[in-house]
């Protein structure tokens, strides 16, 4: 770092940029907001990104000593899946690493390779090695050698996950069918060949690097899931699918069909989501807010998957998206919310077979059961 740049970090100026970035992004929430209640939760969604900037870019930067670590509480990204427990650690492509742990009793579990990122003017997100492992043993043990060169030999029972040159982040993704009934896996990042002991004293290289990157962080996953959001109010109550380059060929899992879609009621209305039988490994629905974050599924009847849904004697659900519950299907509870975006994954899925959507009348919801 030249001498200009780093008498910009110790003398405050580099804070100063930081703090103006979150307020140009703070003018994005002002300006797509469409009621109170937007605004509220995109400030507070702001809060919960800026949380997540920091931890990757300066709290868990120091490659190769990074750790795996959940990502902060109720940051929300993208549509966030309600049935999972993401971590993700920061990588660097020149060492090799080993991921190792148990597996825990997740149904899912999940470790993908990514380049690029979300951050305002960073490559865009693409997927390189990924692992699968659907087996919830209680006895299960993960051990990965992440390398971008194959390794010459491996360990009985280790895998290889495949980094390339361009690889800076890995993603671990748990998904429960039943969060009372099963516990995430529990695993650790190694570097192999690391350069040094320790990371080291903190440097105005990294901190200043590091508010910059989180600025950006914070101003780009807005900019881009507005970008998604003025697609879909194109074509409202809609379930599509994602771009190739936002879904499996991006940041998401390969082993998923990921339709999204934003929804709108007027007082009085409701919506039937008819999710078809389906062979698949895994699905679920969910609700969110205009800002793609997850409803609170902590408390409400937001989301439903395999395990949780209640079907029709043919196999299917029928999903009713309301502001009261209807007493028969799936009630997804709309929290005091008109409008949104939605989600629906199938995840390794034999045959795709599309949902059907009707708006009704919330009064006409008792004839239809």
């Amino acid at each position: 770092m030249d001498d200009e740049r780093h008498q910009a970090v110790v003398n405050g100026e580099a804070w100063v940029d930081f703090c103006d970035q979150l307020k140009a992004s703070g003018q994005l929430i002002v300006d797509n907001s469409e009621s109170d209640l937007d605004r509220l939760e995109g400030f507070r969604y702001l809060s919960r990104l800026t949380r997540g900037g920091l931890q990757n870019f300066i709290e868990n930067s120091a490659t190769p000593f990074s750790e795996i670590l959940p990502i902060p509480h109720n940051l929300k990204i993208g549509c966030d899946n309600p049935d999972a427990y993401y971590q993700n650690v920061s990588v660097d492509p020149t060492y090799t690493y080993r991921i190792h742990g148990p597996r825990g009793t997740v149904n899912f579990l999940s470790v993908g390779a990514y380049s690029g990122g979300f951050a305002a003017g960073a490559a865009k997100p693409g997927a390189q090695g990924n692992i699968t492992d659907n087996d919830p043993s209680a006895d299960g043990y993960v051990d990965i050698i992440a390398s971008v060169e194959e390794p010459d030999r491996l360990e009985p029972g280790q895998r290889w996950l495949r980094m390339e040159a361009e690889t800076s982040t890995v993603i671990i993704r748990n998904f429960y069918l039943d969060r009372t009934a099963e516990y995430p896996s529990n695993l650790v990042l190694e570097c192999l060949d690391a350069p040094t002991p320790g990371p080291g004293p903190l440097t105005s290289e990294v901190l200043g690097r590091g508010l910059t990157m989180s600025g950006y962080y914070v101003q780009g996953i807005v900019e881009m899931f507005l970008g998604w959001l003025r697609d879909f109010r194109e074509r409202p109550n809609t379930l599509e699918f994602l771009p190739r380059n936002d879904g499996a060929d991006g940041w998401g899992d390969p082993n998923q069909l990921f339709r999204h879609g934003c929804w709108s009621l007027e007082p009085g209305q409701a919506l039937v989501v008819h999710v078809p039988a389906i062979d698949a490994y895994y699905w679920n629905f969910q609700l969110n807010n205009m800002w793609e974050e997850s409803l609170d599924y902590r408390w409400l009847p937001v989301t439903v998957n395999k395990h949780t849904a209640t079907y029709e004697p043919d196999g299917s659900a029928r999903l009713v998206i309301a502001a009261t519950d209807p007493g028969w299907g799936n009630w997804i509870d709309t929290a005091e919310h008109s409008h949104g975006t939605w989600g629906l994954r199938y995840n390794q899925v034999v045959e795709d077979i599309a949902p059907t959507i009707t708006l009704v009348e919330a009064n006409e919801l008792a004839g239809l059961a």
